[in-house]
């Protein structure tokens, strides 16, 4: 009976980015961030993490590199296009890190020294 809670969990998964897709039609914001933002609005709601949904998580996390297997292919179509503009492209990639990882360390200093950081309890019943 391990199986359909795992099958559960994935399925809320899908289903969160199915709701963040259909809301992206009327929220000028990508289905994914829509989807994880209601996943984690149900999550403070719930006030803990199912633990087959934390395990399944996990797992599809663990191998994301097969979801990148799409761009990598973009890249080899495209690559001649790319090539005359690779320069600028490092250049972006590069700025817009050291950017993103500047505001991201900067949100989060400023969150800390405001609060302690809190458990978020784990529910974990394997019956």
């Amino acid at each position: 009976m391990h199986w359909f809670k795992y099958a559960l969990a994935l399925l809320s998964l899908v289903g969160f980015w199915f709701a963040g897709l259909l809301l992206s039609q009327f929220i000028a914001l990508p289905a994914s961030l829509l989807g994880l933002l209601l996943l984690l609005l149900a999550l403070m709601w719930l006030k803990q993490i199912p633990s087959a949904l934390l395990r399944v998580s996990q797992f599809v996390l663990g191998h994301m590199l097969v979801l990148f297997v799409p761009a990598t292919m973009g890249i080899l179509l495209f690559g001649e296009k790319l090539a005359g503009n690779l320069w600028w492209l490092v250049l972006t990639i590069i700025i817009s890190t050291v950017i993103s990882l500047g505001i991201t360390a900067w949100i989060a200093q400023r969150h800390w020294q405001n609060h302690e950081p809190a458990d978020i309890p784990i529910e974990d019943h394997d019956d």
